[in-house]
């Protein structure tokens, strides 16, 4: 244990939670536990629930078995930079300021009042060497020799105890910039510095990564990405909180005083526990925890059990449920959906309106034109593109006319009997895979059949599932992802690396311009998609992305069918959680990042 147990100070003991066992359905910890509803213990839901146990997990930002890194490591380390992807803004948390030294090279200034929980200081060299070996692990797996092994980061150093730079590869404007030194760049290293310098074991990694070659460069990534190190109850961090006590379903952690933030916090422990399930509101509702990082908005049927004071986190932060096309480019497979006028078609017969009965208070229809833009921001207004998409074509307004112009353009018939024909004469049959669990593919499926077409519905396994997807053997599939903010939806590795890998569709495309004109009555402009990107992120010159939008919603690799809010909760009645509306609505860790904070504070009411 980082610490001896605190578990006596409560009254309860292991062995009376063991002889309580489970009641309705929730199982109680198997370690240190409040023997009340009523604590000045923050007690939060494990978000990893259905993932390894507390006790097995570490702090290792490479290794994603038995991942700890982030939860809980996210509550016992701190980061640089705390950004926000749904405001697209840079808070500062260890390094106090940023600057560009020059158009390739952002410089991050370290305060000097963080220390490790062993007393040490937190110094640039620690995040450097994070940096470094996440760089290294990186042009490991690259290709070639000619690859970049990150789109943007060539190198980091440290200046000296106070200054990281990070030198890029293309000029970037500071948000961008900033944005791109505190991402994930092959782990969990946005969630926090987890690497001490003078750490023997961290030391000897990126001693071996740097000067090896060979097999020894093998070896060392293969540790690196396998090793539970540190193990979560040995872990030093350097953030308000460090572990106190370990067990099968829940760590206790215990202020650290010499926190920056420390003062701000009117409490001494926190909590993340494991419960049965991952349905966090059963537990919620018996005032067994706090707080869950996610899961609410409830089902309408389930919010009267809350709390009276309950209050969201994470409001602007949402999932997005998609229909996904196999566009067909680079893979041999036969699918109608090479044809952007077949996918356009498609959408156009799904009806919204039947799957809204079907929401159940859980999901949210994307009553949007397809745009790639979250339904959240698109929902308040708080972003231009809500403006551009009012001239984009939306889709699922069963237009059965317009999808019938689109089919005959590209060759297809309808028969006597209503049915359409492909243009090689036979039945017009759409293979489906996966997604039974969806209401609004049972929508869809109607919707086609209604229509003419067939549909074939093929459930298969996980690993056939993922293997088919990205060798592009198939029509269609669901998907669904993160929609946590405008940049982040359009990142290089996630739109023309990974959508492309499932999705099949070509980086080059041809848009009808002008922007919201899908007649091309000024012809058409061909772009890059990738180039898109890179100079949207280089020039920061919003056009770039209206035309990425744009090209979403007129090629269709996916189409936004419906989308969650991806809120959290809290109960208001007994803490108070103040920060700015960016960190505690616009981030993932909001509940770990409120305490950190200088301008946040979390107070205990009773």
């Amino acid at each position: 244990m980082a610490k001896g147990s605190n578990c006596q100070r409560t009254g309860t003991t292991r062995r009376d939670v063991l002889k309580y066992g489970a009641a309705g359905g929730i199982a109680l910890v198997a370690g240190c536990t409040s023997g009340s509803n009523s604590t000045d213990r923050f007690r939060m839901f494990d978000a990893e629930t259905s993932g390894a146990p507390p006790s097995e997990r570490h702090c290792n930002p490479w290794n994603f078995a038995q991942r700890g890194a982030w939860h809980p490591g996210a509550l016992v380390h701190d980061r640089p930079v705390v950004y926000s992807p749904v405001e697209d803004e840079a808070y500062p948390l260890i390094a106090t300021e940023w600057e560009m030294a020059d158009e390739t090279t952002v410089e991050f200034t370290f305060s000097d009042e963080w220390t490790w929980h062993d007393g040490d200081q937190v110094v640039a060299d620690d995040w450097v060497m994070q940096l470094q070996i996440a760089l290294e692990i990186l042009d490991y797996q690259s290709q070639s020799d000619d690859e970049r092994p990150h789109e943007f980061i060539e190198s980091a150093e440290a200046v000296d105890e106070r200054t990281a730079r990070v030198s890029l590869h293309d000029p970037l404007v500071t948000t961008y910039a900033v944005r791109t030194a505190v991402s994930d760049l092959v782990g969990d290293e946005s969630r926090g510095i987890f690497t001490k310098h003078t750490d023997d074991q961290w030391a000897e990694w990126h001693q071996r990564l740097r000067d090896g070659d060979g097999d020894e460069v093998d070896a060392v990534v293969q540790e690196l990405t396998t090793t539970n190190y540190p193990s979560l109850d040995e872990v030093v961090g350097n953030g308000p909180f460090e572990v106190a006590d370990v067990g099968d379903n829940l760590v206790i952690f215990e202020k650290y005083d010499d926190h920056p933030n420390a003062d701000n916090l009117n409490f001494d422990e926190c909590s993340v526990r494991v419960f049965e399930n991952d349905d966090p509101t059963q537990p919620y509702a018996a005032g067994e925890v706090d707080a869950a990082h996610i899961q609410f908005p409830v089902k309408d049927g389930s919010k009267q059990q809350l709390p009276d004071g309950h209050t969201l986190v994470r409001e602007n932060l949402s999932t997005n449920l998609l229909f996904t096309f196999n566009c067909g480019h680079g893979v041999d497979y036969d699918t109608p959906f090479a044809s952007a006028n077949v996918r356009k078609a498609v959408c156009h017969v799904f009806d919204r309106q039947q799957a809204v009965q079907l929401l159940e208070g859980v999901n949210r229809m994307f009553d949007w034109p397809p745009c790639r833009v979250p339904g959240s921001i698109l929902g308040d207004g708080s972003h231009e593109a809500t403006e551009w998409v009012q001239d984009f074509t939306k889709y699922g307004q069963n237009d059965t006319e317009r999808a019938a112009e689109l089919l005959r353009e590209e060759g297809y018939e309808r028969d006597d009997n209503g049915e359409w024909l492909t243009p090689g004469g036979e039945r017009f049959e759409i293979d489906i895979m996966n997604g039974t669990d969806r209401k609004d593919f049972g929508v869809l499926k109607q919707n086609l059949n209604d229509f003419g077409i067939a549909t074939n519905q093929e459930q298969v396994d996980d690993a056939t599932f993922d293997e088919r997807r990205h060798a592009g053997e198939y029509d269609m599939m669901p998907d669904r992802s993160s929609a946590n903010g405008v940049t982040a939806m359009w990142g290089l590795d996630l739109v023309p690396r990974w959508l492309q890998s499932i999705a099949h569709f070509e980086l080059e495309a041809e848009i009808p311009m002008p922007v919201g004109d899908p007649d091309g009555s000024g012809g058409t402009k061909t772009i890059n998609i990738e180039e898109h990107i890179r100079q949207w992120q280089v020039t920061g010159d919003d056009e770039y992305h209206r035309e990425l939008m744009w090209w979403w919603n007129q090629t269709l690799p996916q189409m936004e069918a419906m989308f969650q809010p991806d809120a959290g909760a809290y109960n208001a009645d007994t803490w108070n959680l103040d920060a700015p509306e960016g960190v505690i609505d616009g981030t993932e860790d909001a509940l770990y990042l409120v305490p950190k904070m200088r301008d946040a504070t979390m107070e205990y009411k009773g």
